[in-house]
């Protein structure tokens, strides 16, 4: 595959950045519901006192090992509701649908047509001459072809009694768009929050305190938050990259309830849009806990076991006191262009790895992509695959 960007300019602004307001994109994503078998897209925000917009889609033929529920979230319950959908478009896009590829080992590939496996920080040995599933993929840095595992593609990962997993498959670095170029920017920017969450978690090492000033969005969902007697601890974490990630640490003086001890993460080139989303990300996963659709009974159990309490002293790096420094500070890089994004966030992560890999999966109207930055973490996803060396 060949991928080329076209100059695009951002049309919506309201909390996000899109090249289409929320009113224009349902009205390409309404009819694909059907076809990709979403039967019930649903209103969660009434499930917690927040009340801030949040969504799910449902779509019970999911592949099995996937979910069934898709939750969206947003400033405004439009953008919620869009934001669920879109994720049902991106889960059904990821799944495996009959897609050609390659049977063969690395070492009948090399280096010039493969990505080395080992690049993908795995969780076992690689047999030598052990036969993968290769996907076409393009190399964003580099401008050339190269086959990646499949394993690293689709979700759930069919090794079809082939082959023998590497690791299994999850959704990191998997986004849906309006137009390719922002499936592109934001699937970029999710492998950068997780490679930070990974870190973090790795170091037990929140990074930098933030501060939010007397006024704007951010100060806004704030306040809903502590009218409602929920304390958000804001931290920029620690990364590899100048790009923001901001996590938003939620603990519920209220109910004291341990399973809405959650935290939401966000990554982006404006350090106030990052923020946002790690907020709505604490309301979804809240919303999300509350109504009962997407809940982990043993998790759920594990957390009834051991209490309030005893989760907070384990997530206490989440709540330490720290000096902080104020959002406003931190530079935004963010342009008026979906290309030019994504060359300052390739400049960045260019600067510490030598390939950036795009699979495109799209299926439908709306262009799906999963971009692949060997090297970066993805233990917050599956804790099994921790690297050995790192990049610095």
């Amino acid at each position: 595959m060949t991928l080329t960007f076209t100059h695009i300019e951002k049309q919506f602004f309201d909390g996000t950045h899109r090249t289409r307001s929320p009113e224009e994109t349902l009205e390409v994503i309404e009819p694909l519901m059907q076809e990709i078998g979403v039967v019930s897209v649903e209103e969660m925000t009434e499930s917690d006192r927040l009340r801030i917009p949040c969504f799910s889609a449902y779509r019970p033929g999911a592949a099995m090992g996937a979910s069934k529920y898709h939750a969206g979230k947003g400033k405004g319950p439009l953008q919620a509701k869009v934001s669920a959908m879109m994720e049902a478009v991106e889960r059904y896009s990821g799944e495996y649908h009959g897609d050609r590829m390659e049977y063969a080992s690395f070492e009948e590939l090399g280096h010039r047509r493969a990505l080395d496996p080992e690049e993908l920080i795995l969780p076992r040995p690689l047999e030598k001459n052990e036969k993968l599933h290769w996907t076409p993929g393009w190399d964003l840095l580099n401008e050339e072809d190269l086959l990646v595992p499949s394993n690293a593609v689709f979700h759930p990962y069919d090794c079809l009694g082939m082959t023998v997993p590497l690791f299994i498959s999850d959704t990191n670095g998997l986004a849906s768009g309006n137009v390719m170029e922002e499936a592109v920017l934001h699937a970029l920017l999710e492998v950068i929050e997780r490679d930070c969450l990974s870190s973090a978690e790795r170091n037990h090492h929140m990074g930098t305190r933030l501060s939010v000033g007397a006024s704007g969005p951010v100060r806004d969902l704030l306040e809903v938050f502590e009218e409602n007697g929920i304390a958000i601890h804001l931290w920029l974490l620690d990364g590899k990259t100048g790009i923001p990630t901001v996590a938003a640490a939620a603990d519920d003086t209220v109910t004291k309830d341990p399973s809405l001890l959650v935290m939401g993460a966000g990554t982006h080139l404006d350090p106030e849009i990052a923020a946002l989303r790690a907020l709505t990300e604490v309301a979804q996963s809240r919303a999300s806990q509350l109504q009962g659709g997407r809940v982990n009974q043993g998790r759920q159990e594990f957390l009834e076991r051991i209490g309030y309490d005893r989760m907070k002293r384990i997530n206490r790096v989440w709540f330490k006191e720290a000096e902080a420094i104020p959002i406003e500070s931190i530079p935004n890089l963010a342009t008026e262009y979906f290309d030019e994004d994504i060359g300052v966030a390739l400049g960045e992560v260019g600067k510490v790895v030598e390939r950036v890999l795009v699979c495109d999966l799209t299926r439908t109207s709306v262009p799906v992509v999963r971009v692949i930055v060997p090297g970066f973490e993805v233990s917050h996803m599956n804790k099994d695959r921790i690297p050995t060396k790192r990049l610095q």
